[in-house]
């Protein structure tokens, strides 16, 4: 029973800090494993994504890395990808010969069809009010089913390692100004892509980094669809989504008391560069 991070974010991309700060503050907070998982390049400027000219020095640095600190810990090299239809996505040409160990595959934007712009889901309360106005036409219920088929896509035209962040488009919902969690739409879009995700065998994240960064107090999941991952028999993997050294572990004792509760007693982990069902840590004191 042991602890690690799979998803981590550096100063190569929007994170503070050397990687190599992420792996000592690991291991002194008893992790096992620690993953990179910078975020990828996309065919669009973005300030907090990676540049096309850091890739072949981040990857290098982080194997680099796992060969220094093979003695203490396990340190795996990943990317977080965003799926974008037509364009980009976890599984495209240019990341299969990075050597990496894991994907994590995301919905961070939304493409205007009429402006050919990108928006993003997770900016601001006000970007995100304004992307559905604009984009869906005030229509908030169609903007959930396009999220949510979005995530399906991605998982059957890629197929990434892990599934990030799931609900993310509650990140600014607080006091349910743009929906309801038990609306019967929602529900259904979210039913549905957990069926698929099940299918497909991917690994679902339950991220602690909405928490750990203020903009939420829950999980991503929330905790009725971890309840429903259960029932699916989806695996899951704990990952704090750190933007800094100190998260690490952020919040991990919150999250573990509600798997538990849940019902799970196992995680997905890489163990050695496998893939294994290993025994979720218990709540610590």
């Amino acid at each position: 029973m042991s602890l690690a991070n799979y998803h981590t974010h550096s100063c190569f991309c929007d994170g503070e800090g050397e990687p190599e700060s992420y792996v000592i503050k690991a291991i002194e907070h008893g992790l096992d494993a620690i993953g990179f998982s910078c975020h990828a390049p996309v065919p669009f400027f973005k300030s907090y994504l990676m540049e096309d000219s850091k890739l072949s020095a981040y990857c290098d640095t982080i194997k680099r890395l796992k060969a220094k600190y093979q003695e203490k810990i396990q340190i795996y090299l990943g990317l977080e990808i965003d799926y974008i239809p037509d364009a980009i996505g976890p599984g495209s040409p240019q990341f299969k010969d990075l050597g990496l160990d894991y994907t994590i595959g995301s919905i961070h934007f939304i493409k205007d069809p009429f402006k050919g712009e990108f928006w993003e889901v997770d900016e601001s309360p006000a970007a995100l009010e304004k992307l559905i106005r604009e984009i869906f036409k005030g229509n908030v219920d169609d903007f959930i089913s396009y999220y949510y088929l979005l995530i399906r896509q991605m998982i059957k035209e890629h197929n990434p390692n892990i599934i990030g962040h799931l609900d993310l488009i509650k990140k600014f919902n607080s006091n349910n100004y743009f929906f309801c969690e038990d609306n019967e739409l929602y529900i259904k879009e979210v039913e549905e892509t957990l069926r698929v995700i099940a299918a497909a065998g991917s690994i679902l994240e339950i991220n602690t980094g909405g928490i750990s960064r203020g903009y939420i107090e829950t999980l991503y999941p929330s905790t009725w669809i971890i309840k429903e991952c259960k029932c699916l028999g989806i695996p899951i993997i704990l990952n704090s989504d750190a933007h800094s050294p100190k998260s690490v572990d952020a919040f991990f004792d919150q999250a573990l008391e509600i798997l538990h509760r849940a019902g799970y007693s196992k995680q997905r982990r890489l163990v050695n560069g496998s893939w294994k069902d290993t025994l979720l840590a218990p709540i610590r004191e």
